[in-house]
């Protein structure tokens, strides 16, 4: 696809230059170490808390007993960058998508950049839960879907910001349902034909 771009008011002819736009797709691999869920089960005191990992669905979802999460999961994801070169110094348009697999109660999801889980993997499920709940880098939201198919959301301009410093990397991702209704969940499919993958869009 090609733009056409106006020179500034003042140059000779008002030539038209074109800029060659194009697109790239990162994926997760086939991996399953790459995607899955933690999860936080919470104790009386937070001595008692304890923490597990699955791998494979992309978990979100809240669970309670007396009161307390149990568990509350958060998902993650880890997508390969390829190696490309913005001319214009950013990524013009970034899109998600992903195939809900299986989903109960109305769970929305916040999809966050976690720049410092670079090194994987976290063994530390304690920090890794917790890096994902409370990460300030959001690239992606998307309400409650009520059917299980798939679907795509653009990224932020946070969102944008962050691929482009992941190019010829990884982009490690936490998936979050941000609310506390009890029995609330949406899984995601992480591996196989239907994991989710990111289209890039960029200026040659």
């Amino acid at each position: 696809m090609t733009v056409g771009c106006n020179q500034p008011i003042g140059l000779p002819n008002y030539d038209v230059h074109a800029a060659m736009v194009a697109m790239e797709s990162c994926y997760v691999g086939i991996d399953e170490n790459l995607t899955g869920h933690v999860d936080w089960y919470q104790g009386e005191s937070s001595i008692w808390d304890y923490y597990s990992r699955t791998y494979g669905t992309i978990t979100r979802g809240y669970f309670e007993y007396l009161s307390r999460a149990y568990p509350r999961k958060n998902g993650f994801c880890i997508f390969n960058v390829p190696s490309f070169t913005p001319s214009g110094g950013e990524v013009l348009a970034c899109t998600l998508y992903y195939y809900q697999s299986s989903h109960s109660g109305s769970a929305d999801l916040v999809v966050k950049w976690l720049p410092s889980a670079e090194s994987w993997p976290m063994d530390d499920l304690d920090s890794l839960y917790w890096l994902i709940w409370n990460g300030a880098d959001t690239v992606a939201v998307d309400t409650y879907h009520a059917s299980d198919t798939w679907y795509k959301i653009p990224f932020t301009s946070a969102g944008r910001a962050a691929m482009f410093a992941c190019i010829g990397g990884s982009f490690v991702t936490g998936w979050v349902y941000p609310g506390s209704s009890n029995g609330t969940y949406a899984d995601v499919s992480g591996v196989g034909a239907n994991a989710p993958y990111i289209k890039v869009w960029y200026e040659e």
